[in-house]
């Protein structure tokens, strides 16, 4: 009886410990991951269809068109949704329902004020670039910006009002699911494709995912029907979002910035193998963000309540985990890469130089370490929004230059410095600033006895 009492007691924890907010917070962490991995595939799998359904000069086309369309969306809104925690949550948390719902409606009628200048802006950006200007193809983009910006707008609230499962799920396995079955029927039926069908069906699967995120969130929405709204503090949500922005590029729309940078020189058809090295690197890419998320709660407990030991720990585990993947990742990259590449066609695998300078880019984000996380959970916004600033004009000046210069492996080399530069001052502040050393260096703090760790925590 005794052996089964203690036998029962771990699990008795465990349950206790997954109710309430804890449980919300895991449940949610693993359908995030989970529903990230499945994107991933999934964005493998309608950029393999839509490579093979059109020539490369046209998939180049497409790629450019999408990667505009999600740029220009972000200027839509003038990225005042990345705010949304900071005001809907204690909005709501002081009953302050007029302040939530006006600032619910600003982010929709900033949308609609910024459409005609944001439109027109993305328009010129692919007359300059010498792309495909037609009509069909201009009017697919201005629709996949608006119904991007909305699908982001409300994945956003959605996360600060607690229901991110209905508004953040939808926005992330929608669109893939819409794209792959989209180029599957059009594969099937032998349909010949333009580069602005795709573009449309981007489109398409932007707006399906509004429908089910509104149709979700009903009742999410329901205390603000009718209400006027507050608007007074819209300065501030402008000045903040415009703030968070170039965060936003280096991070949510990195493999847009660099399609968008390296369309400057490369052609269509470069652009289209450039676009497919990304995707698959997306993967390596993903599984650093992967560790950073699921250490980044326990990191920041470490440097708010100024636990020097545990904080180095974590950043060294959470660094061999990155590194040990990471080798991982290079050895299928080296064995199995060029072979990858050829399922897109045999004229993708000129893209194999690329793709192999392109693993710097996750290997350059594991050894200067979580740079960004350490700055914004510290307080230091004005030095992130530097470092991710700087970064964002490197990255766009060195892929054009690259592609000029080098073709696919210049762009290449040219991602990976603007990383390097983002990445690099990240650390720089991190050391200067706060005396933490975010690098693989913190490596050397394994070498101590675990009960020292254990006693900081």
């Amino acid at each position: 009886m005794a052996q089964a009492a203690k036998g029962s007691e771990p699990s008795s924890r465990m349950r206790r410990a997954l109710r309430g907010e804890n449980g919300a917070g895991l449940i949610d962490s693993l359908l995030l991951i989970g529903a990230r991995v499945g994107t991933n595939v999934l964005v493998l799998i309608w950029t393999m269809l839509m490579v093979r359904l059109l020539t490369p000069e046209m998939s180049g086309i497409a790629f450019s068109g999408i990667a505009v369309a999600q740029i220009a969306s972000m200027f839509l809104t003038l990225n005042v949704e990345a705010v949304s925690m900071r005001v809907l949550v204690p909005a709501m948390r002081d009953g302050r329902l007029d302040e939530a719902a006006g600032f619910i409606r600003f982010n929709r009628a900033v949308l609609l004020m910024a459409l005609p200048p944001v439109a027109l802006a993305a328009w010129a950006w692919q007359s300059w670039q010498g792309g495909d200007t037609s009509p069909m193809l201009s009017l697919s983009v201005a629709i996949a910006m608006v119904m991007a910006a909305m699908a982001r707008i409300t994945g956003r609230h959605a996360t600060a009002l607690g229901v991110m499962r209905k508004g953040v799920l939808p926005r992330m396995l929608t669109g893939p699911v819409v794209l792959t079955c989209g180029l599957m029927l059009a594969a099937a039926s032998g349909m010949q494709l333009q580069p602005w069908h795709a573009v449309a069906l981007y489109a398409l699967s932007e707006a399906l995912t509004v429908v089910v995120q509104n149709r979700l969130l009903r009742a999410s929405f329901a205390p603000f029907a009718g209400r006027r709204g507050d608007r007074s503090g819209w300065r501030d949500w402008v000045a903040l979002g415009l703030w968070l922005a170039p965060g936003a590029l280096m991070n949510e729309f990195r493999k847009a910035v660099l399609i968008a940078a390296a369309g400057i020189a490369l052609t269509p058809g470069d652009l289209s193998l450039f676009a497919v090295a990304l995707s698959i690197i997306n993967i390596m890419n993903f599984g650093v963000s992967a560790v950073d998320v699921a250490f980044s709660q326990r990191l920041s407990r470490t440097l708010t309540s100024d636990e020097p030991v545990a904080r180095d720990r974590f950043l060294a585990v959470s660094g061999v985990i990155k590194l040990a993947g990471f080798a991982l990742g290079c050895v299928l990259v080296l064995c199995f890469g060029y072979w990858a590449l050829g399922w897109f066609g045999t004229l993708y695998q000129t893209a194999w130089p690329a793709l192999l300078v392109l693993t710097l880019i996750p290997g350059l984000a594991i050894l200067f370490g979580p740079g960004s996380v350490i700055l914004s959970t510290c307080g230091l916004g004005r030095e992130d929004f530097v470092a991710n600033t700087v970064g964002a004009i490197v990255t766009v000046l060195a892929v054009a230059a690259g592609s000029a210069l080098g073709g696919l492996t210049g762009a290449a080399l040219g991602a990976v410095a603007g990383c390097t530069a983002s990445q690099a001052l990240m650390a720089l502040y991190c050391l200067r600033r706060l005396g933490v050393d975010p690098t693989l260096t913190s490596l050397r703090h394994l070498r101590q006895r675990p009960e020292m760790a254990g006693g900081a925590a």
